[in-house]
């Protein structure tokens, strides 16, 4: 890889605007995680993220007739709502990220009240 002459030689930081946040928020449920095709080197330089929710199904009946129920099903169905590549430092941020938001919302779970109308911060990488 090559660097312009014209390049900064210091590291700085550029704001991030999020655009197009007005989309709805889905439940996600289901999980899919899969390495990238190998390279030349025979390398997998990817990791492959699928996102997806899965409603349960509505059976009722005694307890040996739900079993049945579910047992004829053969397949639940999954919508997949998002599939994202993350490189291996992508996925190390990523990783950041989650711990800290579940450490942040275990701390507000243990004060009184728990979360509270938008109290919660965004953190991204």
């Amino acid at each position: 890889m090559t660097t312009p002459k014209d390049a900064p030689q210091d590291s700085f930081e550029v704001r991030l605007e999020w655009r197009n946040t007005d989309v709805p928020s889905r439940p996600v449920n289901q999980f899919i995680v899969s390495m990238g095709l190998p390279n030349a080197a025979g390398q997998s330089d990817a990791i492959h993220l699928t996102l997806g929710q899965a409603d349960p199904p509505i059976v009722s009946g005694s307890p040996e007739q739900m079993e049945q129920q579910l047992r004829s099903m053969g397949t639940l169905p999954v919508e997949t709502l998002g599939r994202y590549v993350l490189t291996r430092a992508r996925l190390t941020e990523l990783l950041e990220v989650l711990q800290q938001a579940a450490s942040k919302y275990d701390h507000m779970q243990q004060q009184s009240g728990g979360l509270r109308d938008g109290n919660a911060d965004a953190d991204t990488t």
